[in-house]
């Protein structure tokens, strides 16, 4: 019977845990205006390469879209074209995130000492906070000739921050010739 008490208690207590498919976050912790970057592979030359395709799924984000465009343009500016068949690169661009909720204030003005006091209940926003992964791979070999990775706040109210992708992407991409 203890035993049998001691298993319901222990069930119990599994079956009560929940993983969230959505975090919470602290505005004072991760930044909308910058994601952190990694360079996970050398600098390399491209000079000798002159055609590259991106690789695409058919049921592919709008966000995906959007990053496929900018890269795209990025390595049209280093001479690369783009063919339908035969590249000597595939080219693509992966993101992976989770759902986040930051915790906003409304404020007015004129009351108080300092002048900003807060007048509503806190609200959140939504976003999506993760990783977006950018990778060039020889078409003939698949072997992986350059990667980058930027990490952070990739959208807010369900819109991609275009503007702090595109500078990760453009910090990233000066390595490549």
């Amino acid at each position: 019977m203890k035993n049998l008490l001691l298993l319901a208690l222990s069930l119990f207590v599994f079956a009560s845990c929940k993983v969230s498919d959505t975090i919470t976050a602290d505005g004072r912790k991760t930044s909308p205006d910058k994601l952190e970057y990694d360079l996970i592979s050398k600098p390399i030359d491209l000079s000798s390469m002159k055609t590259f395709k991106f690789i695409t799924k058919s049921d592919a984000t709008n966000d995906i879209v959007q990053l496929n465009k900018y890269f795209e343009k990025k390595l049209l500016e280093n001479g690369l074209s783009e063919v339908e068949e035969n590249p000597e690169l595939l080219v693509q661009s992966v993101i992976a995130s989770i759902n986040y909720e930051k915790e906003e204030l409304g404020y007015s003005g004129g009351v108080g000492l300092t002048g900003d006091t807060p007048y509503s209940p806190p609200y959140k926003v939504p976003g999506k906070y993760g990783k977006v992964i950018f990778l060039i791979q020889d078409a003939q070999s698949n072997e992986v000739l350059w990667m980058g990775t930027g990490t952070g706040i990739l959208t807010a109210n369900g819109v991609l921050n275009t503007k702090v992708l595109k500078s990760t992407l453009d910090e990233l991409i000066a390595g490549l010739r």
